[in-house]
């Protein structure tokens, strides 16, 4: 219950913020283009991104941001950069417990805090920020890289537990799907491979 009340605390800020913060409509360079073809359905400069014209078309028809339509193209980036973060905050957490064991009370409220701490600096770093308050494709892009990790250290976390292999396939899932926003996602594919190979055979890094 605490590290979801932590996770809330990372995600509600950055969502605030990012919303505060956020292009009124369209802004330089990808973004009008991006904003355009979200909302006709059009098709975006090489390599294409499918998945988020679709995504992005939905949130052309919401309710918020009435007078102008790039902004609510706009707050997709927002949603994706916040649950960035919070992933981020999650996968911290994840990889610290697995690296400090301890029985005590009150150090896991240390880990908490710090992942907090490294995941808000994270939300407000000069690409993040920037990312997360236009229309690009790079927000989306990298909670879909968020996704990937956090399902693997699931996966890790559960090895050996009846019904484990689907955070297997969510991830190859996931993968598939980040081909329609950017390919950038495929840059977790060594850190996936490495996590499944060191957590089926013996061998360390010493």
């Amino acid at each position: 219950m605490t590290n979801r009340i932590f996770a809330a605390i990372v995600f509600l800020p950055c969502f605030i913020i990012y919303i505060a913060t956020m292009a009124p409509s369209a802004s330089f360079w990808d973004s009008g283009e991006f904003i355009a073809v979200s909302y006709n359905l059009g098709v975006t400069h090489p390599s294409g991104a499918p998945l988020y014209i679709l995504i992005g078309n939905f949130f052309t028809s919401l309710f918020f941001f009435i007078t102008d339509i790039g902004a609510r193209v706009n707050l997709l980036s927002v949603v994706c950069s916040s649950l960035s973060a919070t992933l981020l905050y999650l996968i911290i957490v994840n990889l610290i417990k697995n690296w400090f064991k301890t029985n005590s009370k009150i150090e896991p409220l240390g880990i908490y805090f710090s992942a907090m701490v490294g995941s808000l600096l994270f939300a407000f770093t000069d690409s993040q920020w920037f990312n997360a308050v236009e229309s690009e494709v790079y927000a989306m892009s990298t909670l879909s890289t968020a996704l990937v990790i956090w399902l693997i250290l699931k996966w890790t976390e559960n090895r050996g537990k009846l019904g484990n292999a689907k955070y297997i396939i969510l991830t190859a899932y996931v993968f598939g799907l980040s081909i329609g926003v950017h390919p950038l996602n495929l840059l977790a594919i060594p850190f996936v491979v490495f996590t499944i190979y060191f957590n089926h055979t013996k061998d360390n890094f010493g």
